[in-house]
């Protein structure tokens, strides 16, 4: 319980402090609203009115800021406790120090799912989108399946971009393929098949299936497939980043270099 309490406050915390930065609000609320926007044109235009194909599109745009979020705000976690010059009490704290930086990357995770909310918000006003699930009672543990992956996975990016001097440039380079890769507004089935096996190892492809499976069962199959592989990869992502986080933080005491930037 403790553990769970320490995650949960930390998560809260870092929920709040990025809430303080303009960059997050505007990758998190302002723009998934204007791909969402260009999205409900361009499917309408393409002869996709039904509320389905709607909130098809809206599902996408608002998954597409929570991977900018997760990206951005996982990222560069260690990177900024570095500069801030807290990393040292956070490692030397008496708590395992992965659990800081669970809770550091599901409050980046949790601030881009309330992107999510704003986008079905903004099609529902402005575009007359239904709010309608196929299967309500698990639409609350597909959006728990996906914040566990992303956040897992976000561990693992927080851990692996501190090695990387450049890490900025290289979260620039990943936000694009990614929305296309897993799906998040083209269908998978019209990319190239060599790219299916890339999808297949992404949080946000079986998070964005378990989501949209719960919200549209009826017409694209159960959300229970994509759950089970959102836990799985999950484990698989937080297995790796332990590892490399104890690969970081010994490199770092073995050369001292813990504090630098």
């Amino acid at each position: 319980m403790r553990t769970l309490h320490l995650v949960w406050a930390v998560t809260w915390f870092n929920t709040k402090m990025l809430l303080m930065s303009e960059f997050f609000v505007l990758t998190t609320f302002i723009t998934p609203l204007i791909f969402a926007t260009l999205a409900f044109f361009l499917f309408q235009l393409g002869g996709g009115q039904s509320g389905q194909t709607l909130l098809y599109a809206a599902l996408g745009s608002g998954m597409m800021g929570v991977w900018s979020t997760t990206l951005f705000g996982c990222g560069g976690a260690i990177a900024w406790q570095r500069w801030e010059g807290t990393l040292e009490l956070l490692v030397n704290a008496p708590t395992r120090y992965d659990f800081i930086l669970a809770g550091q990357t599901f409050g980046a995770v949790i601030l881009g799912f309330y992107g999510i909310g704003t986008t079905l918000l903004w099609g529902v006003i402005l575009f007359g989108m239904p709010l309608t699930a196929s299967f309500p009672l698990l639409l609350p543990f597909a959006l728990f399946c996906a914040v566990l992956s992303l956040g897992a996975l976000g561990m693992l990016i927080a851990t692996t971009f501190v090695l990387y001097r450049h890490a900025n440039a290289l979260g620039n380079l990943l936000e694009y393929p990614i929305w296309l890769i897993a799906g998040l507004l083209v269908p998978l089935a019209t990319l190239p098949f060599w790219v299916r096996p890339l999808s297949w190892v992404l949080a946000p492809t079986w998070g964005m299936d378990a989501i949209r499976g719960a919200a549209l069962g009826r017409d694209i199959g159960t959300p229970l497939f994509a759950m089970l592989m959102c836990v799985v990869l999950a484990v698989i992502y937080y297995v790796l980043s332990r590892i490399a986080l104890r690969y970081v933080l010994y490199k770092a005491r073995r050369e001292a270099t813990l504090s630098l930037q």
